[in-house]
């Protein structure tokens, strides 16, 4: 069963207030280094209220011809064109990041959250994904670390057709890059395997993933936490340039007392790309549906595709 708590369904009222809301959502990055709490939590509401009803508002529209990755952490189930290399980085805000093995609690900065795609042929993709490093005020004082990068590879089981959608299978090893020590990670190897649908619905894209996670036990020896992943998108070109997307994403631990580090997390984004120059620029708010979730946030960054062979 996908765990869905946070989700506000009586909020149906505001959809028609959705296209006001990418204003703010485009200004919400300029008020980062604002204090203001109260302006914070109006971000962090809307997020948790418009995204959910994006799904459903993305879903009718305008066709995608491509995979649109970032500003998502669903995993696109289309592969990136033959041949092709595609390079994305950014950067990332979370507002009271929690780390239930150290206990730290603070605003957490993303630098240099890159990913790397590899064209393998018509058929799969290899991935390199993760973060050259993390920092974390807490108080007065900041902490850093590397991030945990993971390798994947993502292979197209069945083609999209007109009755069939696209199924593709992702499995995924999380590497223990981070230092346990400095409190901002679990040093742990943990593996993921999903299964990616994904469907042309009327003129718009829809995809999710579902699939198991295994966990270190980050606390008993020879132990491990088990994990069901889960997530769902949509994506909207709202004309050749621009396009706006959403996504629920999260795992569930079933475990009534899982180890720090292993809980069940949840969030959704509400974002846009813009592609100009060769480039796709890209920008999401991000909220927390779970207590031990960030209480809202931004990542921004770009995404750009070089041809390797033809």
């Amino acid at each position: 069963m996908l765990h869905s708590s946070g989700m506000n369904w009586g909020g149906r009222r505001r959809v028609a207030g959705l296209a006001s809301g990418w204003w703010l959502l485009v200004r919400a990055t300029t008020y980062l280094s604002d204090q203001s709490s109260r302006l914070r939590d109006l971000i962090h509401t809307f997020l948790k209220r418009a995204s959910t009803f994006g799904f459903v508002f993305l879903f009718v529209f305008l066709p995608c011809a491509f995979p649109q990755q970032r500003p998502l952490l669903i995993e696109d189930p289309r592969l990136i064109p033959s041949g092709a290399f595609v390079m994305e980085s950014g950067f990332g805000y979370a507002r009271k990041a929690q780390f239930p093995l150290s206990g730290l609690k603070g605003d957490e900065y993303s630098a240099f959250v890159n990913g790397l795609n590899f064209s393998l042929g018509p058929r799969a993709e290899f991935q390199i994904n993760g973060a050259i490093q993390n920092f974390v005020k807490i108080h007065d004082q900041w902490r850093n670390d590397w991030g945990d990068w993971s390798l994947s590879t993502k292979i197209r089981l069945v083609p999209e057709t007109h009755v069939l959608p696209i199924i593709s299978f992702r499995p995924t090893m999380v590497l223990p890059n981070s230092n346990d020590a400095r409190g901002l990670g679990t040093n742990s190897t943990n593996v993921f395997g999903a299964l990616l649908v994904g469907k042309s619905a009327g003129r718009a894209f829809v995809f999710g993933n579902v699939g198991l996670g295994i966990l270190t036990d980050t606390v008993h020896v020879r132990a491990q936490q088990d994990v069901l992943t889960y997530g769902l998108a949509g994506v909207l070109p709202m004309s050749a340039r621009i396009s706006v997307l959403s996504e629920w994403n999260g795992w569930k631990n079933p475990r009534a007392s899982p180890s720090p580090g292993t809980e069940s997390r949840s969030q959704v984004r509400l974002g846009m790309q813009i592609r100009t120059g060769g480039v796709r620029w890209d920008i999401a708010g991000t909220a927390g549906l779970t207590d031990l979730d960030p209480h809202g946030g931004v990542v921004f960054g770009l995404t750009k595709q070089f041809r390797l062979w033809k």
